[in-house]
């Protein structure tokens, strides 16, 4: 479906005489380390260093430390059984998650890591993507607006896929917590119940303000955001590859916003990922100084990263072995229909050079920032083709 041509929403005067200065800045980045630059390098070394490069900018290597899952409940849910899960990230905190294994069928079973979004709405995580009991009114609305009132990731475990679902850093159960809350807070709080939707509202507008000083500090201390959430992203995977209801050869990754900005992480690092889907975060990346300037505020990068790699650079090393789906929302702000276009046809290109154009597909949908259902059901046949039927 094609895009709804929108134009960009520029905003000029928020970077004023400095815009010209970050558009020269940005001439500069050569992406002198993507497929294109490769010159006589093989396909095996050219992935290598660009891998090694996106390694280093995401600057987070602790020390190695035993898996140690736990499962600390089970129930039976419609189609699948629902576990309660935390394994080690790494020896300073845990990775609390949910694993959905399908009760029908026969293992080894595929498997897909679902990754949750951003959404400016941090007090919960995983719960986005699975069905709960008790749902809270304000994560049911939520799911209506970005993901047509389904729990993709219990979708996923009725068709026959194993599903791990974790909360990321500072999101759910890894968000900050206070005792007592502080004054700030406590004000933004006042008269309101946990039960309410306005509740959870005023946590995360609070929690949203802390994320400008994280970068920050998480450099202070010899780490970076990203490189946490793409570390703990492969700790997952190694729970999925530790699993004996888990076929090793046929994991997948998929996510919305943050989750296919992870996504794309994920994919273009990890050889153990075989399909994936990109929605609602691909594009090339100098357009998005084009945008509104709360349309990226705050958000956790691999810094000094794009002088050598674009954005779809990080997901092109995964190409060709790596069968991508990118779905972009033609209607999205977040974006410019520019940059979107320019990003999938950079990796079109990249597969067709790879002799494996069936292995990439982008398509576009009239709708805004989301994951409809008919997007979830082309994104679920995608799976299905090349982790259960290829």
């Amino acid at each position: 479906m094609a895009p709804v041509q929108v134009g960009a929403a520029t905003e000029p005067e928020a970077w004023g005489s400095m815009a010209e200065v970050l558009r020269g800045i940005r001439r500069e980045a050569d992406y002198s380390l993507d497929y294109w630059h490769r010159g006589s390098l093989t396909i095996e070394e050219w992935r290598r260093r660009g891998r090694a490069e996106v390694e280093r900018t995401l600057d987070f290597h602790p020390k190695p430390v035993p898996i140690d899952l736990k499962v600390h409940s089970s129930q039976r849910m419609q189609g699948y059984e629902l576990r309660t899960v935390s394994f080690a990230g790494c020896e300073h905190y845990r990775i609390p998650g949910l694993l959905l294994i399908p009760d029908r069928g026969k293992a080894p079973f595929p498997a897909v890591l679902a990754l949750h979004d951003h959404g400016a709405y941090f007090f919960f995580g995983k719960e986005k993507l699975v069905e709960v009991e008790s749902e809270h009114a304000s994560l049911t609305a939520f799911k209506k607006q970005y993901y047509g009132s389904r729990s993709y990731a219990s979708e996923l475990a009725r068709r026959g896929f194993v599903v791990l679902v974790t909360d990321a850093f500072f999101w759910g159960e890894r968000r900050i917590r206070y005792e007592p809350p502080p004054p700030a807070l406590q004000k933004m709080l006042t008269g309101l119940k946990p039960e309410q939707a306005e509740y959870v509202a005023a946590q995360n507008q609070f929690l949203g303000s802390k994320v400008f000083g994280l970068n920050t500090k998480l450099a202070f201390m010899g780490a970076n955001w990203l490189g946490i959430v793409i570390h703990d992203d492969r700790r997952s995977l190694d729970v999925l590859c530790s699993l004996d209801e888990v076929n090793k050869s046929r994991i997948g990754a998929m996510g919305l916003s943050v989750g296919g900005y992870r996504t794309t992480y994920i994919s273009g690092l990890d050889p153990r990922i075989r399909a994936a889907v990109v929605v609602g975060w691909m594009t090339a990346l100098g357009t998005m100084l084009d945008l509104p300037e709360n349309s990226s505020r705050g958000l956790m990068d691999a810094f000094g990263l794009h002088r050598n790699l674009d954005h779809p650079d990080v997901a092109s090393l995964g190409a060709p072995d790596c069968a991508l789906l990118v779905q972009q929302c033609g209607r999205d702000g977040l974006f410019t229909v520019a940059g979107m276009r320019s990003a999938s046809d950079k990796l079109r290109r990249t597969y067709e050079d790879l002799k494996k154009p069936d292995r990439f597909r982008s398509q576009f949908y009239d709708v805004p920032h989301s994951f409809t259902q008919p997007m979830q059901a082309d994104a679920f046949d995608w799976l299905d083709h090349w982790l259960k039927d290829a």
